[in-house]
């Protein structure tokens, strides 16, 4: 027997699906694969509507049990099965298990270690960004222990178990990002510091733990005093840098939205508004950054991201989906970046937003879901932003951190 801990956040438990007062379709822009049975299901159906459909925009693929064939969407983009009430007629008329793998588990997820199975849910659903922000207890975790035989434990498939050291730091982080302080940038510097901590001693947790847990103990203090981490003349140089970032972004991101347009109309906002070309002193792209800066602190003050848990929530749930650092540390601060570069271009893109109409949280949970589609969902992002991060750091491995600012 063996003992298996499962861990569900508070979000994950009262999660909803709304239906057709969701804010962005799942049912919209996405390649919707079905597998074999539900494939036969449908075009076998003795409900005439649903099979006549089938017959006529499931694609066959065979690639296997899984992805027999596809959903081919309409011109506009948009699921066939999908009626005027922007309802699942699946769903509505053959019920919840009649639905194929894909639609049944979305937007729900499951990481699995050997000893422990996380449940999560992605971002790419606005109502999932409405519930892990906008509820102070979201990223509450739930833990609940059962014993299972040794062949079960086996069935979970001879995963690998996240190394003792590696909790550690990840209870670390989330204290750190958890922490009252100043402003959540100070949070995400103080998680740097304790990053180049550990490296400096090469992660040796067990020969030098109290080394660690005493810098450790001092960041949190720094944090709940009030006292800036923040270099502000290294902020004040980064403009040059934040622009890189943002045309790397818009490459990457901002052009490839397959469900809407919001992203990408934001950031010609951006764009816009910086509007560099038209530029004939490099020192008012400082200028412009300034006022990016000020628009954040005044939507951190007086919004909907206002109250402290929106922000934090938004940074924990980065830590808890990817079990921060994971099973491999040496990646850590590839997978920090990562978290930087989200939180620096959501930062830009809501204050530039802000700039023209009043920020409301829909328009938080458009721009979070709509970013996360393809942050998320999308075999090559991570490939993709290693790159964006090579080419902003330009050698320097520290130069990302000036995006925190």
């Amino acid at each position: 027997m063996q003992i298996h801990k499962t861990t569900t956040p508070i979000f994950v438990s009262k999660f909803q699906c709304v239906g057709s007062e969701c804010l962005i379709s799942c049912c919209r822009g996405w390649t919707i694969s079905i597998d074999k049975k539900t494939h036969q299901k449908y075009v076998f159906s003795a409900h005439p509507e649903i099979a006549a459909i089938a017959k006529d925009n499931l694609i066959l693929q065979r690639k296997g049990k899984s992805n027999y064939s596809r959903i081919r969407l309409d011109e506009k983009g948009n699921c066939p099965f999908i009626d005027e009430n922007k309802l699942c007629m699946v769903h509505r008329d053959l019920g919840e298990a009649a639905l194929s793998p894909t639609c049944a588990t979305y937007p729900r997820l499951s990481s699995r270690y050997q000893d422990e199975t996380r449940k999560n849910m992605t971002l790419s659903c606005p109502e999932v960004v409405r519930r892990v922000l906008f509820d102070p207890e979201a990223m509450l975790l739930q833990e609940q222990d059962e014993l299972l035989a040794v062949y079960k434990t086996n069935l979970i498939g001879q995963r690998q178990s996240v190394p003792q050291a590696n909790q550690v730091i990840h209870l670390m982080a989330w204290n750190l990002i958890q922490s009252p302080s100043k402003g959540i940038e100070e949070n995400l510097m103080a998680l740097a510091q304790l990053i180049l901590m550990l490296q400096h001693v090469s992660f040796d947790l067990h020969g030098q733990y109290e080394q660690v847990e005493q810098f450790y103990e001092g960041l949190l203090r720094e944090l709940q005093s009030g006292k800036s981490l923040l270099d502000a003349n290294s902020v004040a140089r980064s403009s040059t840098m934040k622009y890189l970032a943002l045309s790397i972004l818009g490459t990457n991101v901002a052009r490839d939205s397959a469900r809407d347009g919001f992203v990408l109309e934001g950031h010609r906002q951006i764009a816009r508004y910086l509007d560099v070309s038209s530029l004939a002193d490099p020192e008012e792209i400082d200028e412009k950054f300034v006022g990016i800066n000020q628009q954040w602190q005044t939507l951190c003050e007086d919004s909907c991201i206002s109250e402290p848990h929106v922000l934090r929530n938004y940074l924990l749930y980065k830590l808890y989906s990817g079990y921060f650092p994971g099973i491999e540390t040496a990646t850590i601060m590839r997978q920090f970046y990562r978290i930087v570069l989200d939180f620096f271009y959501l930062k830009t893109f809501l204050s530039v937003k802000s700039m023209h109409d009043e920020l409301e949280q829909q328009t938080v949970m458009k721009t979070i879901a709509s970013f996360s589609e393809k942050t998320l969902h999308n075999q090559t992002i991570d490939a993709r932003m290693d790159f964006a991060i090579d080419k902003i750091n330009g050698g320097d491995d520290l130069t990302c951190l000036l995006l925190i600012g």
